[in-house]
C-alpha cells in the first residue's frame, strides 16, 4: 500500500506504507483532526536565527554574553551543549542562556554540531582562538539548490579567504579552515547574491553573517557594504558593540567593524532576543484560516518584530488580512516589553496578490504561509521565490489536501478560492517550515489526517501542537491505527 501527494508539476509523490508507518513508530507524525477552530492568547518565543549569530558572537568573547527570550528549542540545546564541549560554559535559566567561553581548549567542533546549520558560525570564534577550525557538514533544512537540497558553503570560504584564512570544503561538505592572522579588509556583500539589482539569492544572509563576524575578531577595519539588513545581523551587531567591538554604520548602510583581534569583545553583554518573526507569521496565518474569534499573538518586544515584518505586513494588508497591534489588557507600568499584542481574526476570503519573496523583502521562510492564505483568496496569486529554490516541498502536501496549484520553476500559482477541504492519506513535511504549514492546512480539513516528517517543527517552534491545543485545535502523536483507510491520490491540477 502507498499513499500519495500531488506534485505540482503534475507527477505524483509517493510516500509508501514502510515509509508512514516508521514515521509513526519514529514519533515523526502527527494527527490534525479538523475542522479545528483556534482562539485565545499565545506566546511567541525568541527569534531563532537571531540565536545562532548571537551565541556566535558570545562564543567570541572574553566575557560573558546573557541571551534573554531564549526560545526553547532544539538549536538552543545544541548550541548549549557545543559550548559546553568546546571548553566553555552554557547555562539555561528559565528564559536565559548565559554564555562564557573564556575556557574553550579546542577548535574542533563536536559531531553533535552538524544536527543545525547554525554551527557553522562559529568558525570565527574558534579561528580567531586556535588560528584553526573544523566543522562537518551541517544540517538544517535540505532547502539548497543541489540535487539532495545541502545548504551552500561557498560564500562561507569566499568571506573567510577575504580575511586572510585559508578554507576548504570537505568531501562531506564541511569546512577546514586555518588562518596565522585575520586582518580586516572591505567586502560588497551584493557580491554574494544572485541578483544584485533584487539583492537577494541563498548566500547573501550566511555571507553577511560570517562577514561580520570575522570582522569582529580581526585585526584592522573593515568596510561590509550592501550588508543583509534582517533582525539576525542586527541583533548580532548589537551584541557586538556590547561585548567591546567599534561598530558604525555609514549613510550608505555599509558597516565599518574595527577590530581588534581574538581579545577584542571583552565587555560582558545582555541582549534580548526580538520575537521569533516567522512564529509570529505562522500565528497570523493560524488565526486568518483557522480562528473561531480573535487571536492574541504576544512577545516580548512585539513592536520590533513587527517593524522588521514590514514586508510581510504590506502583503498581509494587501491580502485582506485582519490584523492590528496594540497594548494588551494587562498592559502596565512593570511590564518591559510595553505590553504590545498582535491581535489576528479569521477571515474567509481574501483578495489575490502577486509576491516576490527577496532577501531584503519577505523571508523565504514566510513562502509556505503566504501560500496558505493565498488559497483563501477570490483568484489566482503568484508567488516567486528567489532565494531557496526547494522551499516548495509543503505544495504536494496543500495540492493533496484541496488546494490548487501549479509551480513553473521559481513560481508557484495558487488558484483560489480553494482552501483546504479534502481529506487526504498521510502528507509528508520535507522541511521546518513545510511541518508548520502542512499542520495547520491539516487542522482545516474534515476528520483526522496524518502529517509526516514532523519532527521537523521542534527546529523551529518551543512546542507548536501543544500550543495549537492550547487555544482549542486537535493535534496528536499519531499511532498505528491511523494508518488505514484508503490510498487517494492528491492532483494539483484538479
Amino acid at each position: 500500500m502507498s499513499s500519495s501527494v500531488a506534485d505540482p508539476t503534475g507527477g505524483v509523490l509517493q510516500l509508501t506504507a514502510p515509509q508512514a508507518l516508521l514515521s509513526v513508530r519514529n514519533n515523526d507524525a502527527l494527527v490534525a483532526d479538523g475542522i479545528s477552530r483556534i482562539a485565545g492568547e499565545t506566546l511567541v518565543s525568541g527569534f531563532k536565527h537571531s540565536l545562532v549569530t548571537v551565541v556566535s558572537a558570545a562564543l567570541a568573547a572574553h566575557a560573558p554574553v546573557r541571551i534573554d527570550n531564549c526560545p526553547d528549542i532544539a538549536e538552543t540545546e545544541v548550541l548549549a551543549e557545543i559550548v559546553r564541549r568546546l571548553g566553555g560554559r552554557a547555562d539555561r535559566t528559565g528564559g536565559s542562556l548565559t554564555v562564557d567561553a573564556d575556557g574553550l581548549h579546542t577548535a574542533e567542533l563536536p559531531a553533535d554540531a552538524a544536527a543545525i546549520h547554525g554551527s557553522v558560525y562559529l568558525l570565527p570564534a574558534l579561528l580567531s582562538r586556535f588560528g584553526r577550525a573544523s566543522v562537518a557538514a551541517t544540517g538544517g533544512c535540505r532547502i539548497g539548490d543541489d540535487p539532495g537540497g545541502q545548504r551552500p558553503v561557498e560564500q562561507y570560504v569566499g568571506v573567510l579567504e577575504r580575511f586572510g584564512a585559508q578554507a576548504a570544503v570537505l568531501a562531506d561538505g564541511g569546512l577546514r579552515v586555518t588562518a596565522d592572522k585575520l586582518i580586516g579588509c572591505e567586502i560588497d556583500l551584493l557580491d554574494h547574491t544572485a541578483d544584485r539589482a533584487l539583492r537577494t539569492g541563498p548566500h547573501y544572509s550566511g555571507a553577511t553573517k560570517m562577514a561580520v563576524l570575522t570582522a569582529a575578531v580581526a585585526e584592522g577595519v573593515s568596510i561590509l557594504r550592501n550588508p543583509y539588513p534582517k533582525p539576525d545581523v542586527t541583533d548580532l551587531v548589537d551584541v557586538l558593540r556590547e561585548s567591546g567591538t567599534d561598530v558604525t554604520v555609514r549613510a550608505d548602510g555599509a558597516l565599518v567593524i574595527a577590530g581588534r583581534g581574538g581579545r577584542g569583545l571583552d565587555r560582558p553583554a545582555r541582549h534580548v532576543l526580538v520575537p521569533d518573526l516567522i512564529e509570529v507569521v505562522t500565528w497570523v496565518c493560524a488565526g486568518t484560516l483557522l480562528g473561531a474569534g480573535p487571536l492574541t499573538v504576544r512577545g516580548t518586544g512585539m513592536r520590533r518584530a513587527v517593524t522588521a515584518l514590514a514586508p510581510e505586513l504590506e502583503v498581509f494588508d494587501r491580502l485582506g488580512v485582519d490584523l492590528s497591534l496594540g497594548p494588551g489588557a494587562d498592559r502596565g507600568a512593570d511590564r518591559s516589553d510595553g505590553g504590545d499584542v498582535l491581535t489576528v481574526r479569521p477571515a474567509q476570503r481574501l483578495r489575490p496578490v502577486d509576491v516576490t519573496v527577496a532577501s531584503h523583502g519577505v523571508f523565504s521562510d514566510s513562502q509556505p504561509f503566504l501560500a496558505l492564505l493565498a488559497a483563501l483568496a477570490d483568484g489566482p496569486s503568484t508567488i516567486t521565490e528567489t532565494v531557496w529554490s526547494g522551499r516548495f516541498g509543503y505544495a504536494p502536501g496543500l495540492a493533496a489536501l484541496g488546494v490548487r496549484l501549479r509551480q513553473d520553476d521559481r513560481t508557484l500559482t495558487v488558484d483560489g478560492p480553494s482552501a483546504p477541504s479534502r481529506p487526504a492519506p498521510p502528507v509528508h513535511a520535507p522541511d521546518l517550515r513545510a511541518a508548520a504549514a502542512l499542520l495547520l492546512a491539516a487542522l482545516a480539513v474534515p476528520g483526522p489526517t496524518v502529517v509526516t516528517g514532523t519532527h521537523h517543527l521542534r527546529r523551529g517552534y518551543p512546542d507548536l501542537p501543544a500550543a495549537l491545543r492550547r487555544l482549542g485545535a486537535r493535534v496528536r502523536p499519531a499511532d498505528l491505527t491511523d494508518l488505514t483507510g484508503p490510498v487517494q491520490n492528491g492532483d494539483a491540477r484538479a
